[in-house]
Parts: C-alpha cells; sequence; structure tokens
C-alpha cells in the first residue's frame, strides 16, 4: 500500500522545489551578507567623512583663536611699548625743561640789576612792587607764599592774603620787598610746571590715540 502511494509521489517535481527553494535561500542569504556589507562599508565611509570634517573644523577654529590671541599680545605689546616710550619722551622732555628753567634763572640778575639809557649810561632799577600788588600776583596763580607764590619781605603777614582781607588800603600800598628778580624767577618756575603739564597731558592724548589705531 505504502509503495503504490510513494509510486504515486512526483519524485521530478518535488526535487525541482528543493532545488529552487534552495537556490532561492541562497540568494537571499548571499543578497543579506551582500546589503550588510554594502551598509557597513556606506557608514565607515560616512563616518570617515564626518570625522575628516570635524578635525578640520577644529584645526581651523584652533588656528583662528591663535591668530586671534597673538593679535592681542601683539597690541598689547604695542601700547606697552608706546606707554613706555611716551614715559622715555615725557621724562627727556621734562629734564630739558628743567636745564632750560636753570639757563633762564642764571640770566634773572642780568636783566633786573640795572637798565641802559639811550646813551649807553647804566642805571640801577629802582621798581617798587606794593604788597597789594603781590596779593593780586599770587592770587592769580591761586598759590600761596612759600607754596608756589612770591614772597613778601617785610611788612606785615598779612601780605600774600587775596585782595579784600583786612589790611587797609595804605598798607596794601606799603612795599613789599619783592624785586623784579623776585617776580620773574617765579614766572619761570610757573612756567616750567605750565609746560611740564602741557607735555604730560600732550604725551596721554598722543597714548591714548594710538590706542585707537
Amino acid at each position: 500500500m505504502w509503495g503504490k502511494w510513494l509510486k504515486r509521489i512526483p519524485w521530478g517535481d518535488l526535487l525541482l522545489l528543493l532545488v529552487v527553494t534552495g537556490l532561492l535561500g541562497w540568494v537571499w542569504v548571499k543578497g543579506y551578507d551582500s546589503g550588510h556589507l554594502d551598509a557597513q562599508r556606506d557608514g565607515d565611509k560616512a563616518l570617515a567623512q564626518l570625522q575628516s570634517q570635524f578635525d578640520t573644523y577644529r584645526r581651523e577654529s584652533a588656528e583662528q583663536q591663535n591668530e586671534a590671541l597673538r593679535t592681542v599680545v601683539a597690541r598689547y605689546n604695542a601700547q606697552v611699548a608706546a606707554a613706555r616710550q611716551a614715559d622715555a619722551d615725557f621724562q627727556a622732555k621734562k629734564q630739558q625743561l628743567e636745564r632750560e628753567n636753570a639757563d633762564l634763572k642764571k640770566q634773572i640778575a642780568d636783566v633786573t640789576r640795572q637798565w641802559v639809557d639811550e646813551k649807553g649810561k647804566h642805571h640801577p632799577i629802582e621798581c617798587v612792587f606794593t604788597r597789594g600788588f603781590v596779593q593780586q600776583y599770587n592770587a592769580a596763580f591761586g598759590t600761596r607764599p612759600g607754596d608756589g607764590g612770591v614772597s613778601v619781605t617785610t611788612g606785615s603777614a598779612s601780605a600774600g592774603k587775596k585782595a579784600g582781607a583786612t589790611d587797609t588800603a595804605v598798607a596794601r600800598l606799603r612795599e613789599s620787598g619783592v624785586s623784579q628778580a623776585d617776580v620773574l624767577a617765579n614766572v619761570i618756575d610757573n612756567a616750567r610746571q605750565c609746560r611740564v603739564w602741557r607735555e604730560q597731558v600732550n604725551g596721554l592724548l598722543d597714548y591714548t590715540e594710538g590706542l585707537h589705531q
């Protein structure tokens, strides 16, 4: 019975079906493996490209930061050099003004002790500065005797106060004991200080202008 049933089975068709099924399975497996390899290869390639782009970005960013840092350092060094040069220039100018001031003071006696008339005759200089004059003079400079102002050598201690103090009108018209040489010496000192301040201000302006260049 079983033999008859087995003889009826289409073994050829079954064999063909098995062969076809095996071929399809093999093709599927090969396709899966190939697709997996392709996907992995594409993924590795994309990852390598991203890594390369990131490395390039990081390198360029580092170069830009280094360049910016070098620019800042160079600007700072230039400012320091400018400040030192400005200070050196000011000190040199100040020393020059000190020398000029000393030279001017040496000439005070030559121009304050005597004068020569049209006939060539020498005369002693007689110039009286009143206490009121000295007060006004010091007030104009905003100074006091002993503090950059002209000091009165005779008379009351009130000479040297501003006009309008308790001195009487007569007292303010008395001789102060201040000579032309005293006034000229004071003017020379005040002028030197003004020139020193001017050099300081000019140097500061030059330095600040250099900071914005």
